[in-house]
């Protein structure tokens, strides 16, 4: 997230999930004070994960979210590198995603 800062000249928050299932409402509406946009990323698969709950708490508000993760699909054998450019997840397919939005 430092890199996408330094990129973008933006002072990026990073927050580690204090809940495995449920979220932080509470932190989740300070966020909507001074941020524009959440970007979650995943440690395993993206459909059904955090960045889907993330995504929905934020609903109709004015929080642009981008969620990463994997592809539903079996890995097998893989270049971590190269699995992470194939799902868009590189530092700069993120700083790239997030010049569009701001």
């Amino acid at each position: 997230m430092i890199l996408i800062g330094n990129k973008l000249n933006i002072t990026p928050t990073l927050i580690n999930p204090r809940f495995a299932s449920g979220i932080d409402a509470e932190l989740l509406t300070k966020l909507k004070a001074d941020h524009d946009i959440v970007i979650t990323l995943e440690d395993g698969i993206l459909e059904g994960g955090f960045g889907q709950k993330i995504a929905s708490y934020y609903g109709t508000a004015c929080m642009k979210v981008l969620n990463y993760g994997l592809k539903k699909e079996f890995y097998d054998r893989y270049d971590s590198e190269e699995l992470l450019k194939d799902v868009g997840m590189s530092a700069e397919q993120i700083v790239d995603d997030v010049k569009k939005l701001i």
